[in-house]
């Protein structure tokens, strides 16, 4: 297992204020994290940042969080980083959708951050042996998902 100074989280927030206590939850508690307010930029970081981990609020502007999720995991294939869906729809045939779309985790908004960080914790626990976390680094052409709403290669 990765300390948490070497995980990469990034976290895909279009709400500023949610955004920041995410970002200021993540990194006190020493992982590297890194914030985009859209899809599309998003979707740009996951390339050029490399996450271990993604949280993804679902309904923002340009790409929303579903199609970045697919994107990612068809894209990525094995290389895929783990992947929180955040979203204020909470009825099962939302998290059915997104858990078939590749989410690997699926929280309602609000959430509690303490209950987001054990997730992360956990995700980032048990992937020692099986997914993204204890990955070598990976290499950025290994690491560009489709996406027809970008145009993204």
């Amino acid at each position: 297992m990765k300390p948490p100074a070497e995980i990469r989280i990034l976290i895909l927030e279009d709400d500023p204020a949610f955004q920041r206590v995410l970002q200021k939850r993540m990194a006190g508690e020493g992982y590297q994290v890194a914030v985009a307010a859209d899809g599309r930029e998003g979707l740009k970081l996951i390339v050029s940042f490399e996450p271990d981990l993604v949280i993804c609020d679902w309904m923002m502007p340009e790409v929303d969080g579903l199609e970045v999720c697919q994107s990612v995991k068809t894209g990525l294939k094995e290389a895929a980083p783990y992947f929180i869906l955040l979203t204020a729809k909470g009825e099962i045939s939302h998290k059915l959708l997104a858990l078939d779309t590749g989410a690997d985790d699926y929280l309602v908004k609000p959430c509690d951050p303490g209950e987001l960080l054990a997730r992360v914790k956990r995700a980032c626990g048990s992937c020692s042996s099986t997914s993204s976390c204890a990955s070598p680094p990976r290499s950025s052409t290994s690491r560009t998902p489709s996406c027809s709403a970008c145009a993204t290669p």
